[in-house]
Parts: structure tokens; C-alpha cells; sequence
């Protein structure tokens, strides 16, 4: 699983980030081009003048209107380039040349107050202080959205016209001095609450913007998962149907083999080929289900001690014929799942097997070190058909085979990998890849070493072995209730324990059994689980057991989930999943058989 980042630290870091994309927002819209605004303002200017030459100094008028000029030629046809992508030093950059440039426009504005100042004329004084505030209200809104610049920029455009009034002004023009000098005051006061409520709107428009880009990325994402489920399940609809034709397809054979007195040899050939597409039907289902109980977390990770060898030694001889072999140092013990740890390892296993025609597999172990802490890395290699370098990751999806483009059902279903990289992430371990065509694969992962543990560490518990050679005889007459509501399923349980010589009696529910059926002279119970009525499997069977404690009793579900199985091991019953194979039901009658 991926590390999340400490949650003291993540809401400061995303109130940064919000305050640093407002004031780029805001120094954005302070330098948007405005040539219609600037037009008119100098054509104003030029009438201020204009107004001024005539009435008290034309060379004066012309100096004024010479600054404007080159002041609107800057701000018109030489705007601020703003760098992209903003940085935090390039925004602070902008920021002080933005603000400069703001103090030279309104200081050219505001030397009005000495260039066009008649100290003999009280009217012009008032005329100029009066239109000096008129370009201070106006400037508070239109020369900038930065306060601080636009803070400087009131201060600039008033200061010369106040001391000018205040040092050379009539008394009257004194008197504006002072308004100017409120004013000023109440314009800082003014642009700092309209910047901030900018800012505020600025903010909230690109929360929205935020969100909707979430909303896009998470409607995006929908939709992929949703293709791809779709192309999960057409894929295992797809694979689900073969073995299903095929079932159907030996079964009408078999029928006419029958019908027509076919030789032995023929019903045999076709009851092995019944046999091989069930076969293939229950790996498919087994590993459907599988996934599903990875992706819903059903089966949380209990992390222990694990040895290494003795579970490797064991998938070594499940996988039979001697081709696989182990080199792993004796003391070594990991610190993981070890049920989770064991369906990785079991499903590494037999892809290789699969997938090496000729040659061995090696599980190998040797130790790594993490920094200061000691791991194990943990190797299946083989030196089977190998895999290109364009198609390792893809070896890991879902229905996914490299060396199976005729989708043959004995090299499996493309599944075993998708486990390995589900369960990968779930005990937080990489599974890397080395192979080349033609020269085998190596998949390998680290596990943590668990110290201190030596002889005392679980080890996994091995899959049972199946010994081959003549099963051994069942009692005949073994008494056997069976509990099961699917009549299909029913009928087959009865007709296969007639076959091995047993007396079964078959009830749908579990009230019909303990109403009909002589508990006491029960060998063995078979209890569905999910029964109709106010009795499950699981009730029935505390019920039996309470009147008949030598009673064998085994509980059937397709979904034996961790709890049911703890608790058959407590009570010492069986806890068989569906599809039961006929193995495993003949070992439970044959312990009926050893109580007995």
C-alpha cells in the first residue's frame, strides 16, 4: 500500500498552494491589456491640459502632458511579460515589477499637483485638488488588483497635490490638503477590503474549478474501471462457456455411447474428457472467486513468523515429477501472511510449471539488507518459453497469457499472475520481472526478515497430498445424511455414495431431517449451509452434534469464509467449499469410518 502523507502536514501545504494560485490570479488580472480605458483616459489627460496651458502655463501643461504620454505609451504598447509556469521566486519578482511600474504611471499622474499648481489663482488650486481625488477614485479600481501597488499608487497620485497645497495653497486649498490626506486613508482602507474580497471570489472560483476537474478525473476513472469489468467479465464469460460446451458437448456424447453400446474405452475416453472440462470449470470459478475476496478484503492479513524452506520444500512436491527444486538457507523466516504469502508463491509456481515444456523451476532465497534492517528476496525462476520485454506488464492483467494464444485450456485461464499482483498489493510487496524469450523468467520480492523467531516460526500449512494407488474401502451400509436443497446437487451426492456402497438419506431443509430422520443411527452428516427455513447448516449442525457427539458432520458452502472454518476446527467438523471433490468426500466418510 502506498504511504499517505501526515495529516498535520497536508492542510498546510493545501492552504499554501491556494494562496500562492490566488496571488498569480490576481497579478494576472492586474496587467490584462485595457487599450479602450487607456484611450480615453489620455484623451482626458490631453483636455486637462489643454485646460491648464490656457489658463495659467503652457509650457507647464506640455511637460505634464509629455510625462502621461510616455507613461501610456509603456503601459499601452510595452505591457509586463508574465513568466510560465509561475514559481514562488518568479511570482515575487513580478509582483515588484508590477508594483514599480504602478508608481511610475500614477507619479506621472500625480505631478500634476506641482507642474500645473498656480499658487495665485485659489479657483485652479481647488479645480486641481478636486480633479487629482477624482483620479485617485478612479484609480482605485481600474490601475491595479494588487494592494500593495495600488496602495502606492493613491499615495503617489496625491502626495505632490497635498504638499504642494499645504506649503503654498490658499486657505482654501489647505483645507482639500487635509480632505486628500483622509482620503488617502480611506482609499488604503477601501482597496485592502476589495482586494480581499477579489481574492475570497478568486478562491472560490478555483475551488470549483477544482472540483470540477475532480468530478472529470473521477467520471474518467469511472468509466475506465467500467471497461474494465466489462472486458473482465466478456473475458471470463468467454472462458466460463468453454469448459460449459464442452460439458455439454461429452455429455450428449456420452448419452449416445450408451445408447448405442459403445466399447469400453470409448465411455472412458469420454468420461476423462468430462472430466478435464470440469476441471477446468472449477480452476476458473475457484479463481474468479478468488480475486473477488482479494478486491472485497474479506480475508484480513494476520502478519507472523513464517519459514521460508519448509513452505517451499512443500509447493516443491506439490508440483510433482521432481522439476522443481529449492535453495534456501535454513534459518530463513520472513515477517508476512502466511496464507497470503503461500497463494503468491503457489501461483508463481505453477505458471512456471505451465510454461517451462522442458527444463526445471528453482525457488531460491537469499538475503538482502534494507538500509540497517535485513530482508529476504524470494525467486521463482525458470527457463521455460521466456517473455518480451513490450509484454512483462502486461503478463499481469487480467486473462492475460503470452504463450497461450489459442486460449488452451490446460495452460489456464490468465488468472494466476492477476492473483499474484492483487495479493502483491495487499501484503505490500513488488513483484518484479526478468525474462527474455526462449532463455525463462525470473519473478521475484523481498520480504522482511523476522528476527528471533528460528524453530518457534509458523510454518504454512501444506495443501494435502494426494497418495496415488487403490483407495481405501468404506464400510458398506455407512449411514449418511445429507442436507441439501439443491435437488441437482442432492441427486448427484446420492447417486455417488450409492456408487461407494453407503446408505445415504437426503432432506431438503434442515426441520425435515431432525423431524424425519434417526439421528442416532447416523455415521455422517453432510450439512449445506444455506438451507431454507429457520435452520441454516451451521445451527443444524450444533443441533446433530448436541444429540449425536460420534457424529462426523461436515459443513458444505460455496463461500467457507474464515470464521466457518475457525469454527468447524473448534467444534472438529469439516468444512468442505463447493465444488466438493469426490477426494475430499471419501476422506470424510473414511474418518466416519476409522471412529467407527
Amino acid at each position: 500500500m502506498t504511504p499517505t502523507p501526515a495529516p498535520s502536514v497536508a492542510p498546510a501545504a493545501d492552504a499554501s498552494s491556494d494562496r500562492f494560485a490566488i496571488q498569480c490570479e490576481v497579478l494576472r488580472l492586474s496587467i490584462r491589456p485595457i487599450g479602450p480605458v487607456l484611450l480615453v483616459q489620455y484623451l482626458l489627460n490631453c483636455g486637462v491640459a489643454a485646460l491648464f496651458a490656457w489658463q495659467y502655463s503652457l509650457s507647464r501643461a506640455l511637460v505634464w502632458i509629455a510625462l502621461i504620454t510616455g507613461v501610456t505609451v509603456m503601459r499601452g504598447f510595452f505591457p509586463q511579460p508574465l513568466p510560465d509556469p509561475f514559481t514562488p521566486g518568479s511570482l515575487r519578482h513580478a509582483q515588484r515589477v508590477h508594483t514599480l511600474r504602478t508608481a511610475v504611471w500614477e507619479l506621472a499622474h500625480g505631478l500634476a499637483g506641482v507642474l500645473l499648481f498656480n499658487p495665485e489663482r485659489p479657483d485652479q488650486q481647488l479645480l486641481l485638488g478636486l480633479m487629482l481625488m477624482g483620479m485617485t477614485l478612479s484609480s482605485a479600481f481600474s490601475v491595479s488588483f494588487y494592494t500593495p501597488a495600488t496602495q502606492l499608487a493613491i499615495t503617489l497620485l496625491l502626495a505632490p497635490v497635498i504638499v504642494t497645497g499645504l506649503t503654498l495653497g490658499a486657505p482654501t486649498m489647505m483645507a482639500v490638503s487635509v480632505i486628500g490626506i483622509g482620503l488617502t486613508a480611506m482609499m488604503w482602507k477601501l482597496v485592502a477590503e476589495r482586494s480581499r474580497q477579489l481574492e475570497e471570489n478568486i478562491g472560490l472560483r478555483l475551488n470549483e474549478r477544482t472540483l470540477r476537474e475532480q468530478a472529470l478525473a473521477g467520471l474518467r476513472a469511472s468509466e475506465h474501471a467500467q471497461a474494465e469489468r466489462l472486458r473482465f467479465f466478456s473475458a471470463a464469460n468467454h472462458d466460463l462457456r468453454q469448459p460449459v460446451m464442452a460439458i455439454g458437448l461429452q455429455a450428449e456424447v456420452l448419452r449416445q455411447q450408451l445408447d448405442t453400446g459403445a466399447d469400453t474405452a470409448a465411455v472412458q475416453h469420454t468420461v476423462v474428457s468430462l472430466a478435464r472440462a470440469q476441471q477446468a470449470l472449477e480452476g476458473l470459478t475457484n479463481q474468479l472467486l478468488e480475486i473477488g475476496r482479494i478486491e472485497a478484503a474479506v480475508d484480513p492479513l494476520r502478519p507472523v513468523a513464517v519459514a521460508l524452506a519448509p513452505l517451499l520444500q512443500d509447493l516443491a512436491r506439490q508440483a510433482g515429477d521432481g522439476r522443481v527444486t529449492v535453495r534456501c538457507p535454513a534459518g530463513a523466516v520472513a515477517w508476512t501472511d502466511a496464507v497470503s504469502l503461500r497463494r503468491v508463491l503457489a501461483n508463481l509456481v505453477d505458471n512456471a510449471v505451465k510454461f517451462t515444456p522442458r527444463g526445471r523451476v528453482l525457488l531460491a532465497v537469499r538475503t538482502r539488507r534494507r538500509g540497517t534492517e535485513r530482508a529476504w528476496r524470494v525467486e521463482v525462476r525458470d527457463s521455460g518459453i521466456g517473455i518480451a520485454a513490450d509484454a512483462q506488464q502486461r503478463v499481469f492483467n487480467d486473462f492475460e497469457q503470452i504463450g497461450n494464444v489459442e486460449r488452451n485450456l490446460q495452460h489456464g485461464h490468465g488468472l494466476g499472475l492477476a492473483i499474484v499482483r492483487r495479493l502483491a498489493a495487499q501484503l505490500g510487496i513488488e513483484v518484479s520481472l526478468r525474462s527474455a524469450p526462449g532463455r525463462g523468467s525470473v519473478f521475484s520480492f523481498e520480504l522482511p526478515a523476522a528476527l528471533g523467531y528460528g524453530a518457534a516460526a509458523t510454518q504454512a500449512a501444506p495443501a494435502p497430498l494426494v497418495t496415488p494407488g487403490a483407495a481405501p474401502a468404506l464400510r458398506p451400509g455407512l449411514a449418511v445424511l445429507v442436507v441439501e436443497d439443491n435437488a441437482v446437487v442432492a441427486d448427484s451426492l446420492f447417486a455417488l455414495l450409492r456408487q461407494w456402497e453407503a446408505a445415504p438419506r437426503v432432506y431438503a431443509s434442515a426441520a425435515e431431517a431432525l423431524a424425519l430422520a434417526d439421528l442416532q443411527a447416523l455415521d455422517v452428516a453432510l450439512c449445506d449451509i444455506r438451507l431454507p427455513g429457520a435452520l441454516d447448516g451451521i445451527a443444524l449442525a450444533e443441533r446433530l452434534q448436541q444429540q449425536n457427539p460420534a457424529l462426523t458432520i461436515a459443513l458444505i458452502s460455496a463461500d467457507i469464509n474464515e470464521a466457518t472454518q475457525r469454527l468447524a476446527t473448534e467444534r472438529g467438523w469439516h468444512a468442505l467449499r463447493k465444488p466438493v471433490q469426490p477426494d475430499e468426500l471419501r476422506g470424510v466418510l473414511l474418518r466416519a469410518r476409522q471412529r467407527s
